[in-house]
């Protein structure tokens, strides 16, 4: 039997096909009673159940007395729909009571005090979960309600006369803010809200241009990608097409005529296509119910690229799934039975066959999913599934609490529901952890969910197999803090491994921290304990949660990071002018700060550890110390080795520069190098050719002439490229002849074209700084050149 929620959804259409979501508007006022909601209750919950529900109905009744909504109706007609939805989805007793008095508390004289006294603490709990934050603060003024102000929609006048738009807008965040975190101690209360907000939608055509606005925006940004992410298809659907109509009316219009035009030319393929199935399944002995449904406006309206306003050029025609199947049976074995039959009858898709039974998604949702060519090689989308996945994938949680019941009363697999209830709400656990870990800003708290919770996300792996979910757009740092606090703090990058063609060779290449994950990736974090947050991660962490561990580190250690940083930043500077002796020049600055104006605000450093922090919070710029040391510098050298003395024959050294070698371009000994100060991360030597260097020829300060007499590296890279006849053992041997070298690969990648049988293998080359650099990696090249089907070996230069 249909619910109400489905009827409502249903009892418009004039043919066979089953529509998502269609959305209702009700002008006229409603003749919902307390008996329609009971009928409706009774088919599922007890006597004694119902007796609780009339009760809350008639506090309720009570409470709303003489009251109406801007669209006309009494506002007990309100609460009444929104129950309606809730019994529709078969919530339990306690869900339909908070849905009649889930106003209560924020329009009338009644407290959480009295709802907990007269119906429980649960009711209570849940209604305080939906009420608007600072409804507790100042009841409305009941006299004040009229016509014109209905509780529950945008009061006119007096309450919100007096709030500024910013006070409307951090009362809006903050009550979204309240009832995310009271979802993770009950998700009712997001049910409750959504049902809540599905009515106001309905009956919106009553409310100002100004207001229409505002709803449907927030039901885009918030509500609508919620229900997505509790698996509650149905709620989602009637949402974004009540959204669709109101933004864009015209396009509402026109593409709900053309869909209807367009189905009806479908019909005798979609009769045909659904006769036989049926046929199959009986001749199969499978007991199945085979219906067509078609997708909401909102989607289709994606799926033809309609963005902006502006129409991709894609046509309805087009649109293979407008129309797809879906076939309902009893178990997971005859949903896969049923796949086989299917398959035996008409050639699937390549790539179009998905098992979400056997791996559910984070929502819940299960199915099997087939494309197959039919009748004049058509292609029809089919989906297979019990009639319980039917009920999770409409109604996502808010089945939980039907399964529930049902499976106690029947005492089948006891433990079931509860596992599938824990996959669906596992990634509520976050909003528990947020409590304590995000800014208490509303505002930042209500980003972060839409950022990092409902917008697409995709699945990496650990390289053990474990499976982590991360907002599409994440890198090595968010997955490193997902993992563990610790291990994000000491993140220094990543090893991916992927399979990059079809003969299954698995490829590892390192990434770095701002890499953006590609889902299927397998993902290794590598750690190393002198890494340490900077400010810099702030830059290219995507996750609320990773930015907010980052700040929170920054807050305990910033002080120390920022005093090595300060000091490493000038020390570099000095050494590229040619100088050294950083702490006592720094000393002698600000002992002459101290006595003259012309250092001006270097005055205000009671000691050169806060001068180097101060540089290092980039408060102070390097530049505008070098100005005032240069001076210095060249008296220091007048008095200490006479005029025209060379400061680079000073002994004195405190600290050693950050210089590093580029990777981009990877210069060794013999090349033309400049350095590209970063005042963040140190001095990078550069190829004069590269291309990164060309960008910023015209800024001074940032590219600063070098020789190799004045950087002393550790160690050196080179990058090398391989051409070779692909064989077995290849890569080992490759390998076998570096290691022989006493050199190390720091990464390696080989891709194979197999209808050539040509294999190439870029591979990276740490050589010691010892003399004859170059001679060791040309005696490795030699070497290379000498391995079994190599065609060619290559020192590889990279952006230049």
């Amino acid at each position: 039997m249909a619910t109400n929620f489905e009827r409502s959804i249903q009892d418009s259409h004039q043919t066979a096909i089953l529509k998502a979501g269609e959305p209702q508007t009700n002008l006229a006022p409603s003749q919902m009673t307390i008996e329609d909601l009971l009928e409706e209750a009774h088919q599922y919950l007890a006597d004694a159940d119902l007796e609780r529900i009339r009760h809350a109905y008639e506090l309720a009744k009570h409470a709303h007395k003489g009251v109406v909504r801007k669209s006309g109706e009494p506002y007990i007609q309100h609460p009444l729909e929104v129950a309606l939805l809730l019994a529709g989805m078969r919530i339990d007793a306690e869900g339909i009571m908070t849905a009649l008095l889930h106003d209560v508390v924020e329009d009338t004289n009644y407290s959480l005090d009295d709802l907990t006294e007269q119906f429980g603490q649960q009711v209570a709990n849940i209604v305080d979960g939906v009420t608007k934050f600072d409804a507790l603060a100042g009841k409305p003024n009941k006299a004040a309600q009229s016509l014109d102000n209905a509780p529950g929609q945008e009061p006119a006048e007096p309450v919100q006369q007096t709030l500024s738009v910013v006070d409307k807008r951090r009362e809006k965040t903050e009550t979204v803010r309240k009832m995310l975190l009271a979802m993770a101690e009950d998700p009712r209360v997001v049910v409750l809200k959504l049902a809540d907000r599905i009515h106001n939608m309905r009956t919106l055509a009553a409310m100002s241009t100004v207001q229409q606005q505002n709803k449907t925006r927030e039901t885009s940004e918030i509500y609508a990608p919620l229900a997505r992410r509790l698996g509650m298809m149905q709620v989602q659907a009637e949402l974004e097409d009540l959204v669709l109509s109101y933004q864009d009316p015209e396009r509402y219009a026109w593409l709900k005529r053309e869909v209807e035009e367009e189905v009806q030319r479908r019909m005798p393929f979609i009769d045909e296509v659904g006769r036989v199935l049926r046929e199959e399944m009986q001749r199969a002995g499978i007991q199945a119910e085979v219906q067509a449904w078609q997708k909401h406006l909102a989607s289709i309206n994606r799926k033809l690229g309609y963005v902006s306003g502006q129409p991709s050029g894609a046509d309805l025609s087009q649109l293979h799934d407008l129309v797809s199947f879906r076939i309902l049976v009893y178990t997971d074995n005859e949903c896969y039975l049923a796949l086989g039959h299917i398959h035996a009858l008409w050639r699937p898709k390549d790539g179009r066959i998905k098992d979400f039974i056997a791996t559910p998604k984070l929502n819940g949702y299960q199915s099997l999913h087939t494309t197959v060519f039919c009748f004049d090689n058509r292609l029809a989308e089919i989906q297979i599934r019990t009639h319980d996945m039917q009920r999770t994938a409409e109604y996502g949680i808010a089945n939980y609490w039907y399964l529930k019941d049902r499976m106690v009363k029947e005492d089948s697999s006891p433990h079931s529901w509860k596992l599938s209830y824990k996959e669906m709400v596992a990634w509520i656990e976050q909003l528990r952890q947020w409590q304590s870990e995000l800014p208490q800003s509303a505002d930042e708290f209500v980003e972060a969910v839409k950022g990092d919770i409902f917008q697409e996300q995709i699945f990496v792996f650990t390289p053990k197999g474990e499976v982590k979910d991360l907002p599409r757009g994440s890198t090595p740092l968010d997955m490193a803090y997902r993992i563990h606090t610790d291990i994000g703090d000491h993140c220094a990058g990543a090893r991916i491994i992927t399979n990059t063609d079809d003969s299954g060779r698995l490829v590892t290449r390192l990434v770095p921290l701002d890499y953006e994950l590609k889902g299927g990736e397998i993902v290794d974090i590598m750690v190393n304990r002198t890494v340490h947050p900077t400010r810099d991660w702030l830059s290219f962490a995507r996750t609320a949660a990773a930015r907010n561990k980052i700040r929170r580190y920054l807050k305990t250690y910033e002080r120390e990071i920022n005093l090595q940083l300060g000091k490493e930043r000038l020390d570099l500077a000095l050494k590229t002018a040619g100088a050294v002796g950083l702490n006592a020049l720094v000393e002698e600055l600000l002992n002459q700060a101290r006595n003259e104006d012309k250092t001006g605000d270097l005055r205000k450093y009671a000691n050169r550890d806060d001068l180097y922090i101060a540089i290092g919070r980039e408060d102070l710029q390097v530049e505008d110390v070098m100005l005032h040391l240069l001076p210095l510098v060249r008296q220091v050298n007048e008095l200490t080795h006479g005029e025209g003395a060379n400061p680079h024959t000073s002994k004195e050294s405190e600290g050693s520069a950050v210089v590093k070698l580029a990777q981009c371009c990877c210069p060794l000994p013999g090349d033309e190098i400049v350095g590209m100060l970063n005042p963040s991360k140190g001095m990078y030597v550069h190829r004069s050719d590269c291309t990164r260097v060309r960008r910023h020829r015209e800024s001074a300060k940032a590219v600063i002439e070098l020789n190799w007499l004045q950087i002393e590296p550790e160690t050196y890279l080179s990058p090398i490229t391989i051409v070779a006849h692909d064989r077995s053992g290849l890569l080992r041997d490759v390998a076998a002849v570096v290691a022989d070298a006493g050199v190390n690969m720091t990464t390696v990648t080989s891709t194979t074209n197999p209808s050539v049988h040509k294999a190439v293998i870029t591979a990276t080359l740490e050589v010691m700084a010892t003399e004859g650099v170059l001679d060791q990696i040309e005696r490795i090249l030699r070497r290379l050149r000498q391995v079994k089907n190599v065609v060619s070996v290559e020192r590889a230069f990279n952006a230049h």
